[in-house]
């Protein structure tokens, strides 16, 4: 039997990246007497939260003989127990932040162990009796259907729309309390509502479910669902594996994706953050032709989903 060691070291760093994130948004309105007590609740508490959620996420992982157990750090009631022979595979990959091990079942990643969170992760790689196969491929008579990663999709969206909110009872806080109404704060909330809202438009833009069935692939976009587009794998010029390189802020890592391109413009791009079947997804459409890798940093691809030539 084998126990995880979390790397209390990476573990604090990011908890105190996360506070000094936090803080950055605040701006440097902190340095204001009048606000300064408000902006340091807010800052606690968003920190809290966050660092909460970072903490939720980490978990206690033992190997046993035929399998292994997960245990939630926070919740340690909350366990899950899997048998080695349950998994398709297991995935091995690499990033600025390290190694990452993925046992991967049905296409979906269940459960993913990071070297720089646990300080004897080669014991653990060593202890997992899961064979490692280069490719899963779908089953020709099975529909392959996306299922997003919605903890992340209602997640950042449910914080990008509270921030909008904040902005928009600033702009009517003073009509509201009946006081002579401000126009600095006015503006500021007007701009804060305008930035935060494209925010969310951008991280819902990209989202879309895609079916592939026999070669035929239909693609509904979640901000406009009404209106689908169909394709045949074979039109598709080929693909491209794309890696968003991470900053390492908050604990961030590298971001992979598979880019299926049509006269030279992007025409359906899968995402790993996005989808919870990622490499189901993926696997569905290597029949096609690789035309490379593309690594990109920040919002550098977003022009290519607004249909900028590759």
């Amino acid at each position: 039997m084998v126990s995880s060691k979390f790397n209390t070291k990476n573990v604090c760093t990011t908890l105190c990246l996360i506070a000094l994130g936090v803080l950055a948004l605040c701006g440097a309105s902190i340095f204001k007497r009048g606000v300064l007590v408000p902006v340091l609740i807010t800052w606690g508490a968003f920190s809290l939260v966050f660092c909460i959620g970072y903490l939720a996420s980490l978990k206690r992982i033992t190997v046993l003989p035929d399998g292994l157990e997960t245990q939630n750090l926070l919740l340690p009631f909350w366990k899950g127990y899997y048998r080695f022979a349950e998994f398709d595979y297991v995935l091995t990959d690499y990033s600025r932040t390290g190694e990452v091990l993925r046992l991967i079942k049905d296409g979906k990643r269940i459960v993913s162990i990071a070297s720089y969170l646990y300080s004897n992760y080669d014991e653990i790689k060593g202890a997992v009796a899961v064979k490692d196969k280069s490719s899963f491929a779908a089953r020709d008579n099975a529909e392959v259907v996306s299922e997003y990663a919605k903890l992340r999709l209602y997640g950042i969206a449910a914080g990008f729309l509270f921030l909008m909110l904040t902005g928009v009872g600033m702009c009517f806080a003073d009509v509201m309390d009946g006081t002579p109404v401000q126009l600095g704060v006015v503006l500021f909330g007007a701009m804060e509502t305008l930035f935060f809202g494209t925010c969310l438009f951008l991280h819902l833009f990209p989202y879309k479910k895609v079916s592939l069935w026999r070669g035929q692939v239909e693609v509904r976009r979640l901000l406009w669902p009404f209106r689908p587009w169909y394709y045949d794998v074979a039109d598709f010029d080929g693909f491209y594996h794309v890696m968003q390189k991470s900053n390492g802020q908050l604990g961030s890592r590298d971001e992979y994706g598979l880019w299926l391109v049509k006269d030279g413009r992007l025409a359906l791009g899968i995402e790993e953050p996005m989808y919870k079947n990622y490499e189901e997804l993926k696997n569905a459409f290597q029949s096609g032709r690789c035309l490379g890798h593309l690594q990109f940093i920040g919002f550098q691809s977003l022009k290519y989903y607004f249909g900028k030539k590759i």
